[in-house]
């Protein structure tokens, strides 16, 4: 039905450049936890933590981010509605 039925451009590509976007998203998401979880520890370690407790709590935030972005990413964007 009309614009709706158009398949969707990133479809369109090569299987490898598919593949080299994926692999690109998840590794920035992956960076960005690991940069959450060391500011996390820093912060923690800096306020007095004990160092067992400051690396569970960096392990976790530096897990949660990146499911976190992958989830965000499941949201229709605004034009979706339009």
């Amino acid at each position: 039905m009309g614009r709706h039925n158009t398949p969707d451009p990133a479809a369109q590509l090569p299987a490898r450049r598919r593949l080299g976007r994926f692999l690109v998203r998840w590794v920035e998401r992956i960076g960005i936890g690991l940069v959450a979880g060391a500011g996390t520890l820093g912060v923690l370690l800096w306020a007095g933590t004990s160092w067992t407790a400051s690396l569970w709590i960096a392990g976790t935030v530096a897990v949660i981010v990146p499911v976190a972005a992958w989830l965000a990413s499941t949201v229709p964007g605004p034009e979706s509605h339009r």
